[in-house]
């Protein structure tokens, strides 16, 4: 039987256009470049930089979404006055604040001048470090969690929603700051290459967001789950809970739109035209044996420039994060079930499991059956890096 015609490619590419188009839109910038629609041939590798390769491109945030298993809880709406302050414990996962009216501020331990958030301001710890809120710079501090326990508050545990509650800390009638409080918790327990991308005090300010029309998703967002709270209707905390999903991603989005990523990794590395497309192949094709060589070749550029721009921007050589993506991705597997080491090995661009298996205890501390118990028996895999 003679091969279809190559119609569907077209439509595929056409697609791709459109969707590319409409970000660059989106994120103002030009991240459209005649270099995707090269054909690279050389020897053994022949890239087609067609609507695949771009897409992966661009849904590569969402494939990373999908699989640390995004689950948010939105804890209280806090209607605050007077003198005020607290110092939060650190969480397993990342705290979030929406200052919905007036202002307050934040501190980390290594800060000497608290970060003043004003009204409309989104900010993510996204360290889950222990910080300090306050209504004043030099505020009075007391334990929050002698605060919730006196109000026979339900504390939160990783993995468990719970419905949103009103917190009123004043004896006046109008409160002067009114905010939100909640942690986005991962539940995949590897490193969070999320997280480890973006700044510790992750701060979204208002004006920022008014600033950018493609910003009125966020700020939609932020007005849905300011009035989902509020209603404490029946179902609330769900419905709170999806929205607050969305409010990561959109911030992830806003902050990628941005260009003002310092932290160096894969978030800031898909931002820019060549790495990102480099990038996007080893994620859609781990088991490829790529080399400088041919990754240069795809960037349009020479081994050495292209070495050194991918460790500038990434914060790793290429093929020490090729490594680390394919053994990320294969402790996503083993804790998803039980997978035949062979299978492992041959995702993972390995022609024997021997030698998987040594890549994977020097990435993981442990032998991947070793690493299946560990995960399955609910141990953290914070260490890992």
């Amino acid at each position: 039987m003679p091969d279809p015609p190559p119609v569907i490619n077209i439509v595929l590419l056409v697609k791709s256009i459109i969707v590319v188009l409409s970000l660059a839109i989106e994120w103002n910038s030009s991240i459209i470049d005649e270099k995707y629609w090269t054909v690279y041939a050389k020897s053994s590798l022949i890239v087609v930089l067609s609507s695949h390769a771009v897409g992966d491109c661009l849904d590569i945030i969402e494939s990373v979404l999908d699989g640390i298993k995004l689950q948010s809880s939105v804890f209280c709406r806090m209607e605050l006055a007077d003198e005020w302050g607290f110092v939060k414990d650190a969480l397993q996962g990342a705290p979030f604040y929406i200052i919905l009216s007036g202002e307050a501020w934040l501190r980390l331990p290594e800060q000497q001048q608290p970060t003043r958030l004003c009204a409309g301001d989104i900010v993510i710890l996204s360290s889950g470090d222990t910080h300090e809120l306050m209504g004043a710079p030099e505020a009075k501090l007391i334990p929050y969690k002698a605060v919730l326990a006196e109000l026979g508050v339900e504390a939160w545990s990783p993995g468990v929603r719970i419905k949103p509650v009103k917190l009123k800390f004043t004896s006046r009638v109008d409160a002067t700051t009114h905010l939100i409080s909640g942690v986005f918790w991962f539940g995949d327990r590897r490193e969070n290459p999320l997280l480890a991308a973006l700044p510790r005090l992750f701060h979204l300010r208002a004006e920022d967001i008014r600033a950018t029309s493609s910003q009125s998703w966020l700020s939609s967002t932020v007005a849905f789950l300011g009035a989902e709270v509020a209603s404490g209707r029946p179902g609330s905390g769900a419905v709170a809970a999806k929205l607050a999903d969305i409010l990561f991603i959109q911030a992830v989005r806003s902050h990628l739109a941005s260009g003002t990523s310092e932290n160096k990794g894969w978030l800031r590395g898909i931002a820019d035209p060549q790495i990102g497309q480099v990038l996007s192949l080893m994620h859609a094709r781990p088991e490829h044996p790529w080399s400088v060589a041919t990754l240069a070749e795809v960037a349009c550029m020479s081994r050495s420039r292209f070495a050194k721009r991918f460790q500038e921007i990434v914060g790793r050589s290429p093929l020490d994060y090729l490594t680390h993506w394919r053994m990320y991705a294969s402790a996503g597997r083993l804790a998803e079930g039980k997978v035949a080491l062979a299978t492992l090995a041959e995702k993972a661009g390995y022609k024997s499991e021997s030698a998987f298996s040594k890549a994977f205890k020097r990435w993981a501390g442990y032998s991947p059956a070793e690493f299946r118990r560990r995960e399955h028996a609910g141990f953290s895999m914070e260490a890992i890096r």
